[in-house]
């Protein structure tokens, strides 16, 4: 199963920068709707597209190990 760490990383970057961010920041930031943004951080089995993966790297400055987590061994819940 592949987790989004997105929550994690908005809670880092809020830390860092010192200001709140939300969801609205970030979709200003990278164009990614605020509705995709919500079903990426709370939806396992959402299918989080090419270009938004590659437009978070580049907000959040990180790698895509910091952005996902592989659970090997687990199936994603159905529904």
């Amino acid at each position: 199963m592949l987790l989004i760490n997105l929550k994690a990383l908005i809670e880092r970057k809020a830390a860092v920068d010192g200001r709140k961010i939300t969801y609205h920041t970030i979709e200003e930031a990278t164009g990614i709707k605020k509705l995709t943004l919500t079903r990426i951080a709370t939806n396992q089995n959402y299918n989080i597209k090419r270009k938004d993966l590659e437009r978070l790297l580049i907000y959040f400055d990180c790698e895509p190990n910091d952005l996902m987590t592989l659970i090997k061994g687990k199936k994603p819940k159905k529904g």
